[in-house]
């Protein structure tokens, strides 16, 4: 059973809490150090529609994979495709969000510039961003079951969901976010803030990857966990 568990193959995706390609590590960081086979497919600040964008493309081409985490980010985010005429709205913002990632800038839910300000006030359709995002999970959930594919959908931060009869049908935790759970956490008073940083901290990430495993993955992680260190 350990020996299967090993083998299988994880497909996660993401917003930066659990991004495991920047500086700071993260609990898919811990578990690919313990032996697990991940293929991450998040991105740093990305909205929903990218997560499950990527998940859904990924789990349609590959067909070893054996496991679906989709951490779910907060709404309102807006992931801009970059061309020359956008460079200088990105370069003229805050410098935390000066990047762009696969071809996007991932703005978050910042309000600048001007422009991306404006478009929150006239043009965004909060009712329809939820709708698509219970229907791509639907989607996600559909595909999963469809390949005896496992699926765990876990909200990095709390998300106000509406009353939705698709979103009933959808197997998760509605109650619980990740970043309500770290704040409530001891490991919270280490945290960076350093450039409005939101990645929790190394003890937190151990912590979450510990609490994924028992929830979800189930591998025995006991004995690398207890060595673990950065």
């Amino acid at each position: 059973m350990v020996k299967e568990k090993f083998l299988s193959n994880i497909l996660i995706s993401g917003c930066g809490i659990s991004f495991s390609k920047q500086e700071r590590p993260t609990w898919i960081n811990v578990l690919k150090i313990c032996g697990l086979n991940i293929n991450d497919v998040s991105g740093p600040g990305i909205s929903n529609d990218t997560i499950l964008n990527a998940l859904l493309f990924e789990l349609d081409k590959d067909i070893t994979i054996t496991h679906v985490i989709c951490q779910l980010t907060n709404t309102g985010k807006l992931d801009i495709e970059m061309n020359k005429d956008r460079e200088p709205m990105m370069n003229n913002t805050d410098d935390y969000r000066r990047f762009t990632w696969n071809g996007l800038w991932p703005s978050s839910v910042s309000q600048k510039p001007d422009e991306k300000k404006l478009y929150y006030k006239l043009f965004h359709n909060k009712k329809i961003e939820i709708e698509n995002l219970i229907i791509k999970l639907y989607l996600l959930q559909k595909l999963c079951t469809e390949r005896n594919v496992e699926l765990y959908v876990v909200q990095g931060y709390s998300i106000d969901w509406p009353q939705n009869s698709m979103l009933d049908k959808i197997n998760f935790d509605k109650t619980y976010d990740i970043r309500s759970h770290y704040e409530r956490h001891h490991s919270f008073k280490h945290h960076d803030n350093t450039n409005n940083n939101s990645v929790p901290c190394k003890l937190f990430q151990k912590h979450l990857a510990k609490k994924i495993n028992d929830d979800f993955i189930k591998y025995t992680l006991d004995t690398r966990l207890g060595k673990f260190v950065w």
